[in-house]
């Protein structure tokens, strides 16, 4: 491996911030776009079931704000080479957000946050949705310029960026999304609102189909851009944790597939327990989902495959 124990808090922390931006965002979408517009007759039941999911983001975005200052601090300890307690300084923290395409994606990434804590807190006002669901796409979207993409020069460095983003997006879509779909179907449980679930679980089996598609389509560019080859995918350190991640992103598919196939039509009836089992497995999809976040936060600090 290309990384050291040293690397662990950034890597622990890139790991953290990934989850915590996921969940914020995919609550976001989930509430933007799968828990709205509900059925009218449930619209006020959807009110209140989407509480939870709202304190979950709130939580997230500030979990996301802290672990970004703490990475910030410890790239810039890596980048000036002095210890954590000298590069935590205002003069070298300054000199990294103005300097470094890192610190200046740090501060947008902040503004942004900004931006949704101020959408958040005007959450009941249709007004702020869209400006919400934007300032979160990009939120997930920025990311690509913290890592290996943001490094990637002429033509396919723009290719490799656009992929990234929408990746990145993707991903917080769906992974984040569980989490919210979570705590929706246990109070859709307790409340015994079966049509209501049923029209939630629909919708997000939908945007879920989309994410996948779309994180198969941008994975083979990335891996295109980033191994190179089958061979190196076999050969390196960077291409066999590649290949751990595939196999993680292919056990949630598994559980997606049968939450959509075998689980989504029996939800017409709660005795069959059908929104229990949805429940575990959405549960799985979730930890699993954040496995991979935490592989991502350990590929961000290797030299991609190609290079070796």
């Amino acid at each position: 491996m290309d990384w050291s124990a040293a690397e662990t808090p950034l890597v622990a922390t890139r790991a953290v911030h990934f989850a915590a931006t996921a969940i914020v965002v995919g609550d976001v979408v989930f509430r933007s776009v799968i828990a709205a517009p509900p059925p009218r007759a449930e619209a006020g039941v959807v009110a209140s079931r989407v509480i939870p999911t709202l304190r979950v983001a709130w939580f997230s975005l500030g979990i996301a704000v802290i672990s970004a200052g703490l990475w910030l601090m410890l790239q810039a300890s890596s980048m000036s080479g002095m210890p954590f307690d000298q590069a935590s300084s205002s003069d070298v923290l300054s000199t990294v957000i103005n300097e470094t395409q890192f610190g200046q994606v740090i501060a947008v990434r902040l503004g942004l946050a900004i931006c949704l804590t101020v959408c958040l807190a005007f959450d009941t006002r249709v007004i702020a949705r869209w400006p919400e669901f934007a300032a979160a796409l990009a939120f997930a979207g920025s990311l690509a310029w913290s890592g290996h993409a943001g490094a990637t020069i002429g033509e396919t460095g723009y290719v490799h960026v656009a992929a990234d983003a929408l990746h990145l997006i993707a991903a917080a879509a769906w992974i984040g999304g569980l989490a919210s779909l979570i705590l929706f179907l246990r109070a859709c449980c307790r409340s015994k609102a079966v049509s209501l679930a049923s029209h939630v679980v629909g919708r997000f089996s939908i945007i879920g189909l989309m994410c996948v598609g779309t994180l198969l389509f941008t994975g083979v560019i990335n891996t295109v851009i980033l191994v190179g080859s089958v061979h190196a995918l076999i050969v390196t350190d960077y291409g066999r944790l590649l290949v751990l991640k595939l196999a993680l992103f292919s056990l949630m598919l598994m559980f997606a597939l049968i939450n959509r196939l075998v689980l989504t039509p029996r939800l017409s009836s709660f005795r069959n327990g059908a929104v229990g089992w949805l429940t575990c497995n959405s549960t799985a999809e979730l930890v699993l989902g954040l496995i991979i976040l935490a592989v991502v936060g350990i590929l961000g600090t290797m030299h991609p495959a190609i290079h070796s």
